[in-house]
């Protein structure tokens, strides 16, 4: 299997503020809600995905549903893809009763590092969908390097990037991501 790389430049650490998580959650919701009318369910990829989606749904006045997927090896800074993504989608089936998902489906994350998480999500979620179900893709950041790009994201990045429930290493200083303009349609 060839595994997308994601792109570091090595010129800074980014670091995304509670402030500006929130307004990045609400400009991917205002972007998906003017691209469709409605939605049915988020669901958010922890551990990153959590924040994000929980943002999300609450203003769209949903609870968010939590899958669990693990893509890296560590939490080491400049930790690359390997393209193998283990996931659990156990908390969601159990909840869906055997019930398929129905309407419009968000998938929300913390970045798209390879675009692998998103993929191995997409292809384990599509024969849980109904007839008329779609699963659409929002993330915070979006790296250079991914082969797989989610439909909507925020920033696009070739660094490492710390979101508010991370630690930032000690090793490194950080740069502030500048506030969040706009979300961006990847189609």
């Amino acid at each position: 299997m060839t595994t997308a790389q994601r792109d570091f430049d090595h010129h800074r650490i980014w670091r995304v503020t509670p402030e500006a998580l929130h307004d990045a959650a609400t400009l991917l919701t205002d972007a998906v809600l003017r691209d469709h009318s409605s939605v049915e369910r988020v669901i958010g990829i922890a551990n990153g995905g959590v924040s994000p989606a929980h943002l999300i749904a609450s203003t769209l006045r949903l609870n968010a549903r939590i899958v669990r997927a693990r893509h890296n090896t560590s939490d080491d800074t400049y930790q690359q893809a390997t393209g193998n993504v283990s996931l659990d989608l156990t908390p969601l089936t159990r909840g869906l009763n055997g019930q398929r998902l129905k309407g419009c489906v968000l998938v929300v994350d913390d970045i798209c590092g390879s675009g692998a998480t998103l993929r191995r999500v997409h292809d384990d979620l599509t024969p849980l969908l109904g007839p008329d179900a779609q699963i659409l893709t929002a993330v915070l950041c979006l790296n250079t390097g991914a082969t797989t790009r989610p439909d909507y994201s925020i920033w696009t990045v070739s660094d490492w990037v710390v979101f508010p429930w991370e630690k930032p290493p000690a090793d490194h200083a950080t740069t502030t991501l500048p506030p969040p303009k706009k979300a961006l349609r990847h189609v």
